[in-house]
């Protein structure tokens, strides 16, 4: 049975348009043999859920999906223990340094069905405004302004308009 957040996963990439190039790099378990029959496993950190690239726009992005219920937790550091890891934001930090790259999450909120996108430059003004280590809807939107990703049920699957997504992203000013 694949979990919600595959779905999640799923249902985002079949709504990818033709002229976005996708890729889901691999973050499946690992193991090698360290002798008689022990194995050593470990998890390989993939640096975000989804790669795409708009050819038409020129523009790269780094996402990371997250689906949750009411709040989502996340990581300040290390040492912490949340749904968002602090080698993620981590990682939409370092994509976000470069020309031409749109790094962030794509929170979805089950408790409401709305589907948000936040930019890694807005994620510290979230995380700083709040004293907690989770956010709800209501965290995101009185301290940041996230775009609505407009989602459409079929049946048992969502479709997400990302060919709007996009379109909105390229609306702001550092990718005009």
């Amino acid at each position: 049975m694949q979990s919600i957040g595959k779905k999640f996963e799923a249902n985002w990439k079949k709504s990818c348009p033709d002229y976005l190039l996708v890729y889901r790099p691999p973050d499946s378990a690992q193991g090698f043999d360290v002798g008689t029959s022990n194995k050593l496993r470990f998890s390989q950190h993939s640096p975000c859920d989804f790669f795409m690239f708009d050819s038409m726009n020129r523009i790269f992005y780094a996402l990371e999906l997250k689906t949750f219920q009411g709040s989502c937790s996340f990581e300040r550091c290390k040492e912490d223990k949340g749904i968002i890891h602090y080698y993620q934001i981590q990682s939409l930090k370092d994509f976000s340094r470069y020309g031409n790259v749109c790094s962030g999450f794509i929170l979805d909120f089950r408790k409401s069905n709305n589907t948000y996108f936040l930019s890694i430059t807005e994620w510290d003004d979230l995380i700083n405004s709040i004293n907690k280590k989770s956010f709800n809807e209501e965290d995101l939107l009185k301290y940041c302004s996230p775009i609505l990703i407009n989602k459409k049920l079929l049946r048992t699957n969502y479709k997400y308009d990302i060919d709007k997504f996009c379109q909105e992203i390229m609306n702001i000013n550092e990718f005009k």
